[in-house]
């Protein structure tokens, strides 16, 4: 439901702008050039995204224009983009909606929608749904032996391996095993941290090369290892989550990630969180980080 939803919004803000262009005389003759529809493209970095010409199919399932050009009465030219092609090359959270009471394109829209509360009791024997609408808030009540089985069943649950072949944005996640390290340089080597609330840490992986992530567990207890990657525009702390895996006491664990060739740079970072599974524990861990060095190309230096 939310995905039709938001492919109706932006079908609406496409037909708007585009609607907006199309007969300025409803602007009470403010305008008096004309609009003309997909004769530019988009380039992002120098990288080119979107080719003159390019279209976009609408909620309607018709083809429209991604980009606008208005030439004005002076020959002067403006150029128009698709709200939501314009959240898409910019890496937000989410889509664009459309604030109807104000007549305006909202990007990053403050109110979300409903929340949904859900309140699991332990000790009536309830348990934590596993498949929750988007917007819920879970509130667990329990004793504290309870509350103690509960999270011995999530860590228990928790793999020490990776899913390999997830994606987030332009990033996949593959086996450490299966990377040429040979020619590989550190970002971050040997870096030791210590910390009552986690550690957290960005790693940038360059595009179209391998970067290795080694953790070495040096707490009491095992260590909870999340990696993210996150919007680069958000509201809050959205991101594409890669699979959440547990480091036991005194082991170490690699993981490795490749990035598309040609892929934006605002699309690059890792977010990496490391938190001792006890609550009173230290989390205390060593970190490293190499990426495939590429040769120079002939042209591209600096002077």
């Amino acid at each position: 439901m939310k995905n039709s939803w938001k492919s109706f919004v932006c079908g609406a803000l496409t037909m708007v702008m585009l609607m907006a262009l199309m007969v300025p005389a409803m602007a009470a003759g403010t305008f008096n050039g004309r609009a003309s529809f997909g004769q530019v493209g988009v380039e992002v970095f120098s990288r080119k995204k979107y080719a003159p010409g390019v279209s976009m199919t609408a909620a309607s399932g018709e083809r429209v224009p991604v980009t606008v050009t208005y030439t004005d009465a002076k020959g002067g030219t403006t150029h128009y983009i698709a709200a939501e092609k314009v959240a898409e090359l910019f890496d937000m959270s989410e889509a664009p909606s459309w604030d109807s009471a104000n007549n305006c394109v909202n990007f990053i829209a403050e109110d979300k929608g409903d929340v949904h509360f859900v309140k699991v009791d332990l000790d009536k024997g309830e348990t934590v749904p596993t498949d929750l609408p988007t917007h819920t808030i879970t509130v667990t009540h329990g004793s504290k032996e309870n509350m103690d089985k509960l999270k011995a069943q999530e860590l228990a649950a928790m793999p020490t391996a990776p899913k390999l072949g997830t994606t987030a944005g332009p990033i996949k996640e593959v086996s450490a095993k299966t990377v040429d390290r040979t020619s590989m340089g550190f970002s971050l080597y040997n870096a030791r941290f210590e910390s009552m609330t986690g550690v957290s840490e960005g790693i940038y992986c360059a595009d179209g090369e391998y970067t290795v992530i080694t953790v070495k567990n040096e707490s009491s207890c095992d260590v909870k290892w999340q990696v993210d990657r996150p919007y680069t525009i958000r509201a809050g702390g959205e991101s594409q989550r890669f699979t959440t895996i547990k480091i036991p006491a005194g082991q170490t664990a690699e993981r490795a990630f490749y990035v598309t060739d040609g892929a934006d740079p605002l699309k690059q970072n890792l977010s990496i969180g490391l938190t001792a599974v006890k609550d009173d524990a230290v989390t205390k861990v060593v970190i490293s980080a190499e990426t495939t060095q590429a040769s120079p190309v002939i042209g591209k230096g600096t002077k």
